[in-house]
This record gives structure tokens, C-alpha cells and sequence, in this order.
């Protein structure tokens, strides 16, 4: 089903330096778990030689990795790091997976480009020949071909998804979902890195309370292998049988599978037998049963198949399956609907007489996309892509129509937002899918600037806001920390826009309804899903910077609603930038926080929590009213944090060289509302030699210097602030930001304290 063109990557094998016996134990074992497939583990161990090497072989081998293990933003920025260095010719299909990359990471415009340079030094005729065929996409893209179906695209909840891949989701009848889920094998948090990618797929069932799925379950019709893959259910109601796929799980570089049928009878599933006749051959794959029926009920199974006599890659197959009876003679398509390319996941819809399919060669947005040809057995109209609104840049599976319920159904993707373990598309997830009645217009998507790894770059990002549902992280604790990521906080937070759909009614009419959904669907997708793109890519620049010797400063602010009490809130925006600074320490299993020191690290997070005390004027705290309050878009907007102000503290320029101040804002007690406060800030400081300051400001016309110490070999520097809190409220948290410059330097920092506030 993929391509892997290892020429390229043998290249990078033969062009890798002598390395030390560490380095050396990493390539071979990423090596190794790239020979099986076990592309996320090739990357761990890649990545370690990598970083004692920095071989532009290794680049390559970690750019191919990502690839293959669909994290596109990942390997377009190693792609790139090859392409841009002095050995890039080297690497003659570089500049071909880098545009690929670009597809699936919907820069149509970027990806072409890239194609064109290729073309014009091609050296192989399948990849040219790809190439061609990929200009002709990337510009039916860009010339914005119309929809001819509008549809609804809907996230399917936890209850059936997971970080890892779910996929071929089927209705049987109209109130019982099957599927194929992928669960890991090890147990999780494991030390050994290999465990990420040891994982059995099985496949699963969801009955329906209302229009959605309960919570899935282990489905026990002995259809399910403990030691083998089992997926890709089709159902044939008048025959009583299920058809699915057993595949092999020794090699996922190339998985070989086999179709098998379980019959229904006397109330229970039997045994299932694998089908004869020439459907399955060794050595190759035949999968993605769907059943369709000629006119006297006969069965014609249609199924993808990678055997000998195709038209190029996994081509579609049929065979007829006569009532208790060896399936007959297996028979190609053809064309218009099988090509040079792939075409995989067939679902027949009989009602209508579609074949549903999805190519990776017919025009279409990235990766596979879903089209539809009309026909039976060996007669086909020429095929049609489903359209924008429900085909992604990323891969597009699995496309079914559910017989009992008209205009809906499932698909499979990979998009932007689907829930992942590492990486925005590492994984599918099962979408559902409902014929719109119009064409509504959407708002364009912003796109990620272009990462560039140089100082300065991070700039063109910010600022960056991260949203979180309500009284998230921890829901009602009286902590004002947290151990969740944000990352955690997202993938639940991105399962949450259907219940905010479900809080508002119809009450006012159905154009007042429509509006709210289509804000609350803007929401998710360009404020929430966005800026988490934002934030990785933050993260690779952040890292990047520090790498490359620089000292940096940023602050992470925190904002909350006003449905809580005040000083509570406050203890919700430290718990959300708790959150954040979590992820960044545990980015890249924790290589950030080497330079996080408490003293004077390379990197300084100032954290600012504000709670609700910058909150637009109108947004509800009724919790009587949680439509307004919790579920509206408005209030969903002052849940967040934003992370601003990304200084560099470079050399003496930038930097008090005696004075080390706090990387995170120093508590310096509690006081009381009423009355006035003295203040003792200290800092410990290097000075050789006894000196003083020759500036010092306070950020608050309610805080007044008082005096301060000299700077004295083996002594404090000590701050005098008298604090006038007559008139001031009470408060769980607020800040005050100093200002220094010591006497002889011309370098000005500042730092922010911390302090409580009681009536």
C-alpha cells in the first residue's frame, strides 16, 4: 500500500561517517526497526546518533522515518535540512518527498514547486512519472475546482477513538457500529522506545444511545486473533455473513493479508474460514472486502489486492460468490477506476450501484483521497473526487454509507485534529459524515508560516493562544498546579465540540441555531486546533534557538473566564500555564529541561496568571445558564493562555553579568488588604567587588522603592518596597515586574515577584 523507494535511503546508508560505538548502536537499531516498520522507534534512535553527529545522513534517515510515519511537519523540516546542505545531491529524490510532504500538509503551492525542481533533474521513471501526475493535482488545488456534494464532517467521539488508529467504521443495520482499532501490545510509559510501535489492531463494536456511539467494546464474535491484525469488516445481510481481513503482524513494512468469512447460524457467528478459490495468494495482500449484489442477490465481493496483473500498486479486484459455493475466478477492474497508483478501501453502495474508492493517484487535495464511480462488475463511469469538504490534505479511507440511514455515513482520516499519540497526523480516526442540504461558506484557514531554523523566526508565530474547557486542567482543585500536558487537555478538549452544539437550543429559531454551530465549528478548527499546530511548531523553534547557544526569555499568561469566584480563577490560569510549561519540559522526552535552569537557565519562563480580571465585559457567570457561561464561544475565548514576549538575552549586551534573576516569578509572601506593606526583596548576585544600582522601577504606581542594599561580595542584594493595599481587593495572585541595572553596565532585566493578597 505505500511506496518506500529505499534507493535514496540506501544512499544515506552508505554516505553515514564512521561514529562512535553509541552513535553507531542507534543507527543500526534504528535501522533495524525501520526494516520492520517500526517507523516512530526508528526516529527515537536516529534522532540520539544524530545529535552526536549532526550527519546529514542521518538527517535523511529521520526525515524518511517521519514520513512513513505520517508526521508531515516533522519531515518537511528534515527534508529541508538535507535539501539546503552541501550534500543534498546525494539525496536525488529529496526534493520529490519534500513536496509530497508539503501535499499532505495542504501547501498545494509549496509542493508544486518542489515537484517542478524535481522534474527538471528526474532520474527515476516511476517517481517522474508521479511527479507529473502530482503538478496536475497540486494545480486542480489551486484552481479551486467546485464541489459537486457538500458534506458535514463530524470528529466521532472517545468513545471510539483513540491516540492510536481507529479505521473502517461500518453500520450494521442502524444502531450498531463495527470498526478496526489499534491498540498497543506494551504496557505504556514504557522505558524501552520499541513499545511504541507494537500494537495489534482488532476490531471492535459501539452500539447507539441516540444518534451516538456508546462507548466501544472488544467485539466477541470470534472474529478477532490475539496474535494477528483483524480489521476491515463488510457485511452481507442476505447471506448472513461477515467478511473481514487477518493480517500478519511480524513485518509492518509490509504487511500481507487474507480474507476470511464467518457465517451466521443457529444465533451465534461461526468459525471463520479463510476464503478459497484464488482470493488469497501467499506472498501477496488481498484486503478491504465490501460486498455488492448482482441482480439475482449473487454476491460480487470487491476487494483491494497488491497481486500480479494489476495496473500498478494495490489495484481493485472482484470475485463472484455464488450461496455456498468456492469464489470464482478473480477479475481486475480496470480502468477508469484502478491506475498506475493505488487504489484501496472499495465500499459498494447498491442502492445507488457507487463504488466508493480511495486513490493516491487520481486528482485529488494529498495522500489518498476518496472518489466514486458509478457501475457493476465490468462497467465503470470515469471516476470523480468527493470534494473539499469531505477530503483532507492528509489521507482520506474508508469511505461507507450507511444502507438504513440516508445521506450519512463513516470515513477514515488522518487530518489535522484527529487524536494522536505524537505528531498532529500520526494516527486515523473515524469521522462521520452527513450530506449537507447548501453549501455553507467557510472562512479561510490561516496558514503556518514557513519554519525556518534561524534567530528571529519565532517572531512570526506569536503571539500564541492555547484554549482549554471549562475549569480545565483538574476540574475543582484547590491546587495551583497540575501534572497534565497541554497536549492531554487538547485531545479531550477537541472531542468537546459536539456537547457544545448539544448545551444551545433551537429555541430561538433555526438560523439563530446554524449561527452558533458554525462559530463553535470556527472555533475548534481555527482557535483551537490552529494554535496547537502553532505551538509545535513553536516548540521545534524554541529548541532549535537553544541549540544554537542562545539565552531566551518568553512569558506564559494566563486567562480564565469569569464564571468562577476571582481568586479561584486565579488558581485555574496557574494550573493552564502549569499545563504548558509541563509540555515544554516534556517536549522531546525532556531535552528542554537541561536548559531550564532555576538559576540564570538558557531558558526563562515568566509566568503571569490574570485569571479573570481581563475578561471582556458581557461574558456570562451564570452558571444557571452554562449555554452562556461554559458553552458559548465568547466565554470559550477567555479560557487560554498566550505565550508572548520571546526575548533573546544574548552576550554582554542583554545579560547583568553579576546578577542572576529568577527564571519564574519569585513568591515573596502574603499580605493584607487596608493596609500598607513593607516589603525585603532578595537576590543573590556574583559581584566581585563591592557596587550598587544605578536604576531600579517597579511596574505598579501602588508600589514605591523604598531603598535598596550595595552590592556586597558574600552578601544578599536586598530591595526595600513599601506596598499601599488600602483600596486593593483581595487575591490569590499578582505580580509585580522590577526592573535593574546595575552601576558600570549599560544592561537593564527585569523580573517579576509574586504575593497574595487577604482581607
Amino acid at each position: 500500500m505505500k511506496h518506500n523507494y529505499t534507493v535514496s535511503f540506501i544512499f544515506a546508508a552508505a554516505m553515514l561517517l564512521s561514529l562512535g560505538a553509541n552513535a553507531q548502536k542507534d543507527v543500526d537499531a534504528g535501522d533495524e526497526a525501520f526494516r520492520y516498520g517500526y517507523y516512530k522507534t526508528a526516529v527515537d534512535h536516529y534522532t540520539e546518533a544524530y545529535k552526536k553527529s549532526h550527519d546529514i545522513a542521518l538527517a535523511y534517515k529521520i526525515a524518511e522515518s517521519y514520513r512513513l510515519s505520517n508526521d508531515y511537519r516533522q519531515a518537511i523540516k528534515y527534508y529541508r535540512l538535507v535539501n539546503e546542505s552541501p550534500q543534498a545531491g546525494v539525496y536525488p529524490h529529496c526534493e520529490y518527498f519534500l513536496a509530497a510532504m508539503y501535499r499532505n500538509n495542504g501547501q498545494a503551492d509549496s509542493a508544486l514547486y518542489f515537484y517542478n525542481r524535481y522534474l527538471a533533474t528526474a532520474n527515476n521513471e516511476e517517481l517522474e512519472r508521479r511527479a507529473r501526475q502530482e503538478v496536475r493535482s497540486c494545480q486542480w488545488v489551486l484552481d479551486s475546482v467546485p464541489d459537486t456534494i457538500h458534506f458535514a464532517v463530524t470528529h466521532e467521539t472517545k468513545n471510539i477513538n483513540t491516540e492510536y488508529s481507529e479505521s473502517g467504521a461500518v453500520l450494521m443495520g442502524d444502531s450498531l457500529l463495527l470498526f478496526s482499532s489499534m491498540r498497543e501490545l506494551s504496557k505504556p510509559g514504557s522505558k524501552d522506545a520499541i513499545n511504541s510501535d507494537l500494537v495489534l489492531m482488532q476490531i471492535f463494536q459501539a452500539d447507539f444511545s441516540g444518534s451516538s456511539p456508546n462507548k466501544a467494546t472488544l467485539n466477541n464474535w470470534g472474529l478477532n486473533s490475539k496474535e494477528k491484525h483483524s480489521c476491515n469488516v463488510a457485511i452481507d445481510p442476505i447471506h448472513n455473513n461477515i467478511y473481514f481481513t487477518i493480517c500478519n503482524t511480524d513485518d509492518f513494512a509490509s504487511i500481507p493479508c487474507q480474507i476470511y468469512v464467518s457465517h451466521y447460524n443457529k444465533g451465534k457467528w461461526q468459525k471463520a474460514k479463510k476464503l478459497g478459490g484464488n482470493v488469497n495468494i501467499d506472498g501477496y495482500s488481498s484486503t478491504q472486502p465490501t460486498v455488492g449484489y448482482l441482480p439475482d442477490s449473487t454476491t460480487i465481493l470487491y476487494f483491494s489486492s497488491d497481486r500480479p496483473g494489476g495496473m500498478g500498486g494495490y489495484d481493485i479486484w472482484y470475485t463472484i460468490i455464488k450461496e455456498g459455493k468456492t469464489p470464482g475466478e478473480c477479475v481486475n477492474l480496470g480502468g477508469p477506476v484502478n491506475s498506475i497508483g493505488n487504489e484501496i478501501t472499495p465500499f459498494y453502495y447498491n442502492e445507488k450501484h457507487n463504488l466508493y474508492f480511495s486513490s493516491d493517484w487520481h486528482l485529488g487535495f494529498g495522500g489518498y483521497d476518496v472518489f466514486c464511480s458509478e457501475g457493476i462488475r465490468d462497467s465503470w463511469q470515469e471516476p470523480y473526487n468527493l470534494g473539499h469538504t469531505l477530503n483532507s490534505p492528509a489521507n482520506d479511507l474508508y469511505f461507507t454509507v450507511n444502507s438504513d440511514i440516508p445521506n450519512s455515513g463513516y470515513i477514515t482520516s488522518n487530518r489535522s485534529g484527529s487524536y494522536f499519540v505524537s505528531g498532529n497526523t500520526c494516527c486515523n480516526d473515524i469521522y462521520s459524515w452527513k450530506i449537507a442540504k447548501k453549501a455553507k461558506p467557510r472562512r479561510p484557514k490561516p496558514e503556518l508560516p514557513p519554519v525556518v531554523a534561524q534567530k528571529g523566526a519565532i517572531h512570526h508565530i506569536l503571539p500564541i493562544k492555547l484554549y482549554f474547557h471549562n475549569d480545565e486542567p483538574d476540574p475543582k482543585s484547590k491546587l495551583a498546579t497540575t501534572t497534565t500536558n497541554y497536549f492531554q487537555t487538547y485531545n479531550r478538549y477537541m472531542f468537546m465540540r459536539n456537547e457544545y452544539k448539544k448545551a444551545h437550543t433551537i429555541a430561538n429559531g433555526n438560523v439563530v441555531y446554524d449561527s452558533i454551530c458554525d462559530a463553535i465549528d470556527y472555533f475548534f478548527d481555527y482557535d483551537v486546533q490552529y494554535n496547537c499546530e502553532r505551538f509545535e511548531q513553536f516548540l521545534n523553534l524554541l529548541l532549535d534557538d537553544l541549540k544554537a547557544g542562545h539565552r531566551i526569555s518568553m512569558t506564559v499568561e494566563g486567562y480564565a473566564s469569569p464564571i468562577h469566584t476571582s481568586q479561584y480563577n486565579q488558581l485555574i490560569s496557574k494550573r493552564r500555564i502549569a499545563s504548558i510549561v509541563n509540555q515544554i519540559m516534556e517536549y522531546k522526552k525532556g531535552i528542554l529541561t537541561k536548559y531550564m535552569g532555576t538559576n540564570g537557565g538558557s531558558l526563562q519562563i515568566r509566568e503571569v496568571a490574570y485569571g479573570s480580571s481581563h475578561a471582556e465585559k458581557g461574558v456570562s457567570a451564570d452558571r444557571a445558564q452554562t449555554n452562556k457561561s461554559v458553552y458559548s464561544v465568547e466565554a470559550a475565548k477567555e479560557r487560554r493562555i498566550e505565550i508572548q514576549d520571546y526575548q533573546y538575552l544574548d552576550d554582554d549586551s542583554s545579560i547583568i553579568s553579576c546578577l542572576h534573576l529568577p527564571t519564574r516569578a519569585m513568591h515573596i509572601g502574603t499580605y493584607f488588604t487596608g493596609e500598607y506593606a513593607d516589603i525585603q526583596v532578595r537576590l543573590k548576585h556574583e559581584a566581585i567587588k563591592e557596587t550598587t544600582l544605578d536604576f531600579i522601577s517597579v511596574g505598579s504606581k501602588d508600589v514605591k522603592v523604598v531603598g535598596y542594599s550595595k552590592l556586597t561580595p558574600g552578601r544578599e542584594l536586598i530591595i526595600y518596597l513599601r506596598m499601599d493595599n488600602r483600596k486593593a481587593e483581595p487575591s490569590v495572585s499578582s505580580f509585580l515586574p522590577i526592573t535593574l541595572r546595575v552601576a558600570g553596565e549599560q544592561v537593564t532585566q527585569t523580573m517579576f515577584v509574586e504575593y497574595t493578597l487577604e482581607k
